[in-house]
């Protein structure tokens, strides 16, 4: 679960929250300096934000897909129960 939180929920909304960390400087920069133009949370990005989480979540879970793993020659073993426990299951490498 927490795997799936990392590589999709994160990435997913790394963006929004870059973005709301930024608004809340510009807001803070524009009060602290006496401009009358304060950035509207209501006006963002949110269709360029939404679409920049989804790249973000396809490259993580490409990079992931591809990078990771047993070579694709090897060989599985399936899970056991033996004597009540389960042996989980693994690859070997072809000799």
């Amino acid at each position: 679960m927490l795997r799936q939180i990392i590589q999709i929920g994160l990435p997913l909304i790394l963006p929004f929250v870059i973005y709301g960390l930024w608004l809340k400087w510009a807001r803070a920069k524009a009060i602290r300096e006496g401009h009358d133009i304060i950035p509207p949370w209501n006006k963002g990005p949110w269709l360029m934000l939404f679409g920049l989480g989804v790249l973000l979540t396809a490259a993580i879970l490409i990079f992931t897909a591809l990078g990771t793993g047993a070579p694709p020659d090897s060989i599985y073993h399936a899970p056991v129960l033996r004597d009540g426990v389960v042996e989980p299951g693994y690859f070997e490498p072809k000799e």
